[in-house]
């Protein structure tokens, strides 16, 4: 699977890739005569609306079309299904209401008979669906607005006012419907992120089906699907750099998860899932959003959100965003200040051509972190069940992180539909960590055991990253059909300093009685002491996606990506005149075939398959790193899309080998916790041959039952049936279910229809258990043991409308006040949020 000989395949696809791009122009000209002659293709449009069915049409049909909505928004139509002509399809929708869509120089506008004269409907162009004010004649008469059908971002969330998206590109970088992508894909859009009040990405992924999100220490999150760690994460399809704060969810029109490996977008086939981060876009008429929130713990939150055309007619644009967070916690001394910001300028230059360049920034300033949780047991063995409040942190504990990132990209669509995008992004990200750390099992009568808190070392670590990503795609005929191509290049590095501090004195402090502990230690003074690590990583992709339509109702994605990957680590230790540098280098083709049927206008059927190549990020005890994790992934599912396509309903199995999976070297992790050795590595790991295998099956449903009643909801399952050595799912929950809904009240006592929304949520998960907890009494309880039985979790919300400006949301989250481990740690577990909520005031207009 890695093999150096492949490098001529990747030369060979990045050629195709700049043929394929120099060549679009004439493919356009070709495809624009085929489109407005007689040659046909497959359409399959669902029953419904009428002006729907027309926007569908003219979107998949690839041309311009033009109408007054008001004219046919009482009209319905039977739908579409077969191979038409550009013509003909026009012809079967609108015959049976007397109407005619008439071509013109540019497009097609739609003609409504009377008996006096056919009126002129207006022209504009195809694919988002906006609506525009009162427009006037020459005469000065106002008229009815028309539909603008823009060259834009068809699948923003934003005032959709739906749970359930357009389409997306994250899986494929197809523009694909969710029931058209062969794989499990989640999104968590804008309405559901304010209506929930979630305020981070960490945030958002707690709400999302079958993503299990820890905490892990005092201030940082693990995120796992599917039974493996999530370390693929992006933002508008760029990766995203590792150790950067939590993405303030003010930034995001939506979030998508892709679930499973994702060979053909992820720098990497992880086998876990890729997050997908999508940044809100400027809108071409003023808008503003302006909320403040408040809640338990003193939690203060600040957003605006202003939307500025710069020009009369919004050709250019801009849009500026700000966020500040001011909270304390139910953990003892624990408290974090954040700010968020972000600017962006669109412009466009031309009809047909899209740019766009913004800045994002950061600032997260936590104060009483620690490294570790809440001891499981107290000296005597016993169940400790200490208070969810405990904190063993110095108050001026931190873990400071800062970001800032510079994003472009640029957008051309051809009159035939191809599409050829670029963007690329400039990150720099700092921490620094100095967290004081306390560790042991009290005595509950003496108050003695948590002997000392160790203030001795910390880091300051700087980060560095470019990326950049270019992909041409677009439809062309073959057969007498429509099939869809994809030609891209992706580019990703890092480059990391970790400078080592130590504290000027040996700062650690005896504890005489953790029960009159109150955080108040002298803060450590800091310096760097000459022992850094240096690493940096540059990865190079080409990838290529065919998506053929073989017959009506059968569609085959084929896809393949060759990655190039080098890491290059350099260790100084001056402290200890050690000195070392190691260079991984290693390539890899990923394939990827998906098919689907589509049993009926509602149900289809899919299958995928991946191959899987993670580099390792794991050392072994020589400080060499281990080989990449390699294996396969198997997906077969049923989507179905009910209640007149508003909501989605889908299964899915799925089934995963990995080799080569990081271990703990016990052996040698414990002599150097015992100080019997002293080596470069801190934590060392060794490769399990025998792998991991992980099996399960997911049910999901998302969108809207009525029109004022939304829904997600997700069940997971997941087993391993790994080797002994190589069991990693044991803190992760088997069985997962989650259900959030919300529902607009046609009437109430106070005022008219629409105004009140109520919403309900419930979370649940079954056993977790952790054995191999560091230092555990020898007498401990469940003979050391840890398990957190399984819980639920409840929660509510009330959104109130005054008018068409003002609103406030009230938000509560585990309303049975359930007390439960979060994650459970080697080093102690960590408790979830008590009962709590936030009001948040929020104006619109």
């Amino acid at each position: 699977m890695f093999i150096s000989q492949l490098k001529p395949l990747n030369q060979a696809i990045q050629q195709l890739f700049i043929i394929g791009v120099m060549g679009l122009g004439q493919v356009a000209t070709i495809q624009v005569v085929q489109a407005n002659t007689v040659s046909t293709q497959y359409y399959q449009i669902s029953a419904g609306s009428l002006d729907a069915a027309l926007i569908q049409f003219a979107s998949q049909a690839g041309v311009e079309l033009s109408f007054e909505p008001e004219s046919i928004q009482s009209l319905k139509t039977n739908g579409l299904k077969g191979n038409y002509s550009v013509s003909d399809g026009f012809n079967t929708l609108l015959a049976p209401h007397q109407l005619q869509a008439q071509q013109t120089a540019t497009g097609y506008k739609l003609l409504a008979q009377t008996k006096a004269q056919a009126r002129d409907m207006g022209q504009l162009k195809p694919i988002d669906v906006t609506v525009s004010g009162l427009a006037r004649a020459n005469n000065g008469v106002a008229r009815l607005p028309v539909i603008i059908v823009m060259a834009s971002d068809n699948s923003a969330s934003e005032g959709t006012n739906t749970y359930k998206a357009k389409s997306s590109r994250s899986a494929t970088k197809l523009d694909l419907t969710l029931k058209e992508t062969p794989q499990s894909v989640s999104v968590i859009t804008r309405d559901q992120i304010e209506q929930r009040g979630l305020t981070d990405i960490n945030e958002i992924l707690k709400a999302s089906p079958g993503v299990t999100v820890g905490k892990f220490r005092s201030d940082e999150i693990d995120v796992y699907s599917r039974g493996f760690y999530v370390s693929n994460q992006q933002i508008d399809g760029i990766p995203l750099i590792s150790n950067a704060p939590a993405t303030d969810s003010f930034f995001l029109d939506r979030v998508e998860v892709i679930k499973g490996a994702s060979g053909l977008t992820g720098s990497t086939g992880n086998p876990s899932a890729t997050v997908n981060m999508i940044r809100k876009k400027p809108s071409k008429e003023f808008s503003a959003n302006v909320s403040a929130s408040y809640g338990s713990w003193n939690n203060l939150r600040q957003e605006i959100d202003v939307s500025i055309p710069l020009t009369t007619d919004g050709s250019i644009r801009s849009r500026v965003m700000a966020a500040r967070t001011d909270k304390e916690s139910f953990i003892d001394y624990y408290q974090n200040n954040n700010i968020a910001a972000m600017t962006v300028i669109e412009a466009d230059l031309g009809e047909n051509t899209v740019a766009s360049v913004g800045y994002q920034y950061q600032d997260n300033q936590p104060r009483g972190t620690t490294y570790t949780g809440v001891p499981y047991w107290y000296a005597d063995g016993s169940e400790s069940n200490l208070p969810r409040s405990y904190s063993m942190a110095a108050k001026w504990g931190t873990i400071s992180q800062r970001n800032k990132t510079i994003f472009a990209d640029i957008q051309h669509t051809f009159a035939n539909s191809w599409l050829i995008k670029g963007a690329v992004s400039h990150n720099k990200s700092e921490q620094f960590d100095t967290r004081a750390s306390s560790f042991g099992f009290p005595n509950p009568s003496t108050g003695t055991g948590m002997d000392t808190i160790w203030a001795t070392a910390g880091t300051d670590i700087n980060y560095k990253s470019t990326s950049y990503d270019l992909y041409a795609t677009g439809p062309f005929q073959l057969f007498n059909r429509r099939h869809d191509l994809v030609l891209g290049y992706s580019h990703f590095n890092t480059d990391t300093v970790n400078y080592g501090l130590s504290a000027v004195s040996d700062d650690s402090y005896t504890i005489e009685d953790y029960r009159s502990y109150n955080g108040n230690i002298p803060k450590s003074n800091y310096y760097k002491n000459g022992n850094n690590t240096k690493n940096y990583i540059d990865l190079n992709s080409t990838y290529t996606t065919l998506r053929l339509n073989l017959a009506d109702p059968l569609k085959v994605i084929l896809g393949a990506r060759y990655t190039d990957y080098k890491q290059t680590t350099e260790i100084n230790y001056s402290t200890y005149s050690i000195y070392s540098a190691s260079t991984e280098t290693t390539d890899a083709l990923t394939p990827y075939f998906g098919v689907l049927y589509d049993i009926n206008d509602q149900f289809t059927a899919y299958a995928s398959y991946t191959d899987m190549f993670t580099p390792s990020s794991y050392k072994d005890r020589n400080g060499k790193y281990l080989n990449p994790q390699i294996g396969e992934s198997y997906e077969f599912g049923i989507k179905s899309s009910i209640f007149e396509d508003k909501l989605l309903f889908s299964t899915a199995a799925f089934w995963t080998k990995i080799k080569d999976v990081a271990i703990e070297d016990t052996e040698y992790n414990d002599a150097m916790r015992e100080g019997i050795t002293n080596g470069t590595v801190q934590t060392a790991y060794v490769a399990s041959g025998k792998g991991l295998k992980v099996e399960g099956f997911e049910i999901e449903a998302i969108g809207k039952i009525t029109d004022n009643w939304n829904l997600t909801a997700g069940y997971t399952y997941v087993n391993s049936i790994s080797s002994v050595l190589a069991t990693t799912l044991i803190n992760i929950p088997q069985n997962q279910f989650k259900l959030y809904t919300n529902y607009t009240l046609p009437e109430t006592l106070f005022t008219g229809a629409d105004r009140l929304t109520v919403g309900l949520g419930v979370n649940w998960q079954d056993d977790i258990s952790l054995k191999n907890v560091y230092g555990a009494p020898a007498n401990a309880a469940n003979n050391g043991v840890v398990t957190q039985k399984s819980y639920y979790l409840v929660g509510a919300s009330a959104s109130y409308k005054f008018n068409d400006y003002f609103s406030a949301t009230l938000n509560a989250n585990n309303l049975l006040d359930k007390k439960y481990y979060q994650n459970l740690g080697t080093y102690g577990g960590y408790y979830g949020d008590p009962r709590n909520a936030v009001l948040t005031l929020r104006m619109k207009w």
